[in-house]
């Protein structure tokens, strides 16, 4: 980041950067889409699938992180069963020693080091290929009945994946900070303000009718925006939700299979072990079931150093063969043993482990990982559908609590009310010529002649003709005259905002997220918007503040101080500090009063002053004009700009990065790339202590650009999408589990498969056998001797016969046929599918191979020192260990 910020002070204070020159810093931080959008959804997917390609799942016999006994007892209250099995493990039909238990935890990848249990506890049961066989089919269907049921229990999907949390799977704090926090705050009203300040319209001139009718539009488009809005704050709370019930998942599939695979190696392990008279040899101790004829033989043989000038100790000729002769015997015993194993287990002489045993062990144990598999996505899919339900509920919810506040409502009856009080104004102005009085602007009506009595019959009053008068009085009525809103087409138009647009604006965002992702184009647009918005808001507070100090300058500056503008200083003649005082006038006046000062004097005033009265006459009109917008911006700035915030009230971090740069803050649409590349920095500043700081301050520091900034996080934290499509699969909740477990579901045929095993695959060309079929080929070709792996195991039988005589008979055996032989075996691709037969296998040549390495080097020492070899077949000194 360091990096960064230095480039981006080269790149804001250099004098080389002109205002035509486009510095883009800060274009990597951005939202994607397209190809970049692919290309990051595709690397996050390989890393997610353990680099499982999905174009070839099964390139590669499929490997998972097994735990001896993996468990899942935290989740016991909602998977009792599968738990349970779990724990229990298949019923077990071996009894094993502690010391075997402990080589077959280590056979299996776990060191007994620091293991508070016993060996044998820590292990569990060990069973045999038909118990292993049920009991992972027993676990695949109790997690599909309990997947099915027990999450019914939840009230909704969001309490679903709250409950996720027992599984305890790693998590950022800051993730919930900038994706869930907001969204929250958001629903709870907190974040946005609708107050109108009553007050911001003084007793200067109200502007005009459109004015206001234009402000009653720009309150649509805000909401219409502010919809836009929510659905973005709420597509990434419920895509962050998606992704947790999606690793949830992933790690629930993860542990069951792990569970199957260990039970499934323990069983195998098991049967390969190499019983001697003594003991069981498992994998874990090939490596050192020679190691003291190994240590004894290098024991005589020590290296010499350069330094070390002492004669080297040669040993007799007894202790030479000897050693040579003990490390043969235990090569080969190994070796013996393994290979009569392998051909027991051939022959169907295996108790059992027969090839029928085999086939259904590998069948059952697959089609348990293909159900599991089933079950959670067919649970995901659930979620999925589950989690837009309510997304969509929420936002329509929180569409409501907005108009039921009220604040709709107020804001555009106050824009109607200002209309109103215009056109009253006009009126009035064109019935009598003048403004309305407060009573007109009240009752909305314009009396035109007040109403008064008529005598309408003349006649004598009280039966004396000397009184004549009037005997009946009728009353005339007031000719008035009524304001009606409806008959101005402007303000009759100004219709309020229907909730039911807003929502439906909503809606349509959610849905174009959920089919597209976020758009590059309109986020990047958005951004701009908020540094011109903000740029523009700058000029009208500048200007404003510009045109009250020129006022001052003009009203209150002596004349000495106005030299240069004016000629020869003909009436710029200023007024005394008395007469200021006089009239209530100083620097702190308000232009209102300035104004209505001015109106006083303007016709009065004497010559001596006339150049500052002319000036005065010019410029309190701008500083009214702008001092109203200033004011106006101010109060109504979301509605002057609407989709844009206020970056000094709700973003001050933003307004202070831009504020201090040496940008031309009145005018950023020049220096645009610059002022994104300062924001992104400090966006990324802010980003990186918001752990600490908490989410409360982020938000009050950034306001709308923590959705921006949140759209990236999760654009580069999804799990990504294997679709070779680059334009599919982008929207929102479409990550799927990863590679290395759908791609059991690309099996989901093998269910219906019956014992017919050879069936299965035989019509199958090469290129054709999926991983299934590869598997039981494998099986058959074990068990075949005329398969290519079994012509191969043949050889090296035969070979090895011929090497079991020599041993302790000869010093100079030729090993190279028969690590020839081993190595064809292992190489050979049937056996790959066969893990863990293939493991064990590996690790047997393997240990065969160093033991020759250690009996050639014994007999070039031998050969060096004139040692003379006293092995041979009519010496049976050296036949057996000694």
């Amino acid at each position: 980041m360091k990096f960064h910020q230095w480039g981006l002070a080269i790149c804001v204070f250099s004098p080389y950067v002109s205002a035509f020159q486009a510095c883009n810093l800060g274009e990597e931080y951005k939202v994607l889409e397209s190809e970049k959008l692919y290309d990051i959804r595709q690397s996050n997917y390989q890393k997610f699938s353990n680099e499982v390609a999905v174009e070839e799942p099964f390139y590669f016999a499929p490997e998972h992180d097994v735990n001896v006994r993996p468990s899942i007892v935290e989740t016991e209250n909602i998977f009792p069963q599968t738990s349970s099995l779990l724990e229990a493990g298949p019923e077990s039909a071996i009894i094993l020693e502690t010391k075997e238990a402990t080589s077959l935890l280590s056979t299996l990848g776990r060191s007994t080091a620091g293991i508070a249990k016993e060996a044998l506890e820590a292990l569990g049961p060990v069973g045999d290929a038909v118990a292993v066989g049920l009991w992972a089919n027993e676990v695949a269907n109790s997690f599909a009945d309990e997947t099915q049921t027990s999450y019914d229990r939840f009230a909704t999907t969001m309490s679903l994946i709250d409950w996720f949390g027992v599984l305890k799977l790693p998590e950022r704090e800051i993730d919930r900070h900038i994706l869930t926090a907001r969204w929250n705050k958001v629903a709870a009203g907190e974040h946005y303000s609708f107050t109108l300040n009553q007050n911001i319209i003084t007793q200067q001139d109200k502007k005009d009718i459109q004015h206001w009718v234009d402000l009653a539009k720009g309150q649509e488009k805000m909401l219409e925006s502010l919809a836009q809005g929510f659905a973005t704050d709420l597509a990434l709370k419920y895509q962050y939700q998606y992704q947790k019930a999606l690793k949830a998942q992933t790690h629930l599939v993860e542990t069951l299979i792990s569970a199957v695979e260990s039970e499934t190696n323990k069983a195998i392990y098991h049967q390969l072990a190499l019983d001697n008279e003594e003991q069981k040899y498992f994998v874990s101790d090939l490596r050192s079931a020679c190691r003291t004829e190994v240590d004894a033989l290098y024991a005589l043989y020590p290296q010499q150093t350069a330094s070390n000038r002492s004669p080297m100790l040669v040993p007799t000729k007894r202790e030479a063969n000897r050693a040579l002769a003990n490390l043969q015997l235990c090569q080969q015993e190994q070796l013996d043993l393994a290979i009569n194993l392998l051909d027991d287990l051939r022959n169907e002489n295996f108790d059992g482990l027969s090839r029928l045993e085999l086939h259904r062990l590998y069948k059952n144990t697959l089609d348990a990982k293909i159900k599991i598999v089933e079950t959670a996505n067919d649970q995901l899919e659930r979620i999925r559908t589950q989690l837009i339900e309510e997304m969509r509920a929420e936002g329509r919810l929180a569409i409501q609590k907005l108009f039921d506040s009220g604040a709709i409502t107020q804001a555009h009856q106050y824009f109607v009310a200002q209309a109103d009080y215009l056109a009253i104004d006009e009126m009035s102005r064109s019935i009598f010529g003048r403004a309305a009085t407060q009573t007109e602007q009240k009752k909305r009506e314009f009396i035109l002649q007040k109403g008064y009595s008529k005598c309408v019959s003349i006649g004598i009053l009280g039966g004396d003709p000397n009184f004549v008068g009037c005997k009946k009085y009728d009353w005339i009525p007031a000719k008035i005259e009524y304001y009606d809103s409806n008959k101005v087409a402007a303000i009759a138009n100004m219709a309020i905002p229907e909730q039911q647009v807003v929502e439906q604006v909503l809606v349509k965002a959610l849905d174009s997220l959920l089919e597209n992702g976020w758009s590059s184009k309109d986020e990047e647009a958005w951004f701009e918007q908020q540094i011109i918005s903000y740029s523009q808001k700058q000029r009208m507070l500048n200007i404003a503040k510009l045109h009250k100090q020129q006022v001052m300058h003009w009203l209150f500056d002596s004349t000495a101080d106005l030299s240069g503008e004016c000629e020869q200083f003909n009436g710029c003649a200023g007024w005394s500090g008395d007469y200021l005082n006089a009239q209530h006038l100083s620097r702190a006046s308000s232009l209102h009063s300035i104004a209505q000062w001015y109106e006083s004097i303007k016709n009065s005033s004497y010559y001596v002053h006339r150049k500052r009265v002319e000036q005065l006459g010019v410029l309190i009109p701008l500083a009214l004009e702008s001092e109203w917008k200033a004011n106006h911006v101010k109060s109504f700035y979301r509605y002057i700009f609407p989709g844009s915030i206020d970056l000094d009230l709700e973003a001050p971090l933003i307004a202070s990065a831009l504020k201090n740069s040496n940008l031309n803050i009145n005018n950023l649409e020049q220096s645009l790339p610059i002022a994104k590349g300062i924001v992104k920095t400090r966006l990324s500043e802010a980003l990186s202590v918001a752990e600490q700081n908490g989410h409360n301050w982020l938000s009050a520091q950034i306001g709308d650009f923590q959705r921006y900034i949140a759209i990236i996080h999760t654009q580069a934290n999804s799990t990504g999408h294997y679709s070779a499509d680059k334009s599919g699969n982008i929207g929102l909740f479409s990550e799927p589990l990863p590679a290395h477990l759908l791609r059991y579901m690309t099996l989901d045929s093998y269910q219906t498969s019956d014992d017919n095993f050879t069936s299965y695959y035989s019509n199958l060309n090469e290129n054709d056998l999926s991983y299934d079929a590869r598997l039981h080929r494998s099986i058959d070709a074990l068990f075949k001797v005329n398969s290519d792996l079994g012509e191969k195991i043949e050889q090296l039988i035969k070979t090895n016969s011929q090497f079991t005589r020599l041993a302790g008979r000869k010093c100079m055996i030729f090993y190279p046929q028969l690590q020839k032989e081993l190595l064809q075996v292992s190489g050979d691709e049937s056996l790959y599918w066969l893990t863990p037969l293939s493991s064990w296998f590996d690790n047997l040549t393997r240990q065969q191979l160093e033991l020759f390495g250690a009996l050639r080097f014994g007999v070039i020492k031998q050969n060096s020192l004139n040692i003379r070899c006293d092995l041979n077949p009519n010496n049976p000194t050296y036949w057996y260990r000694g």
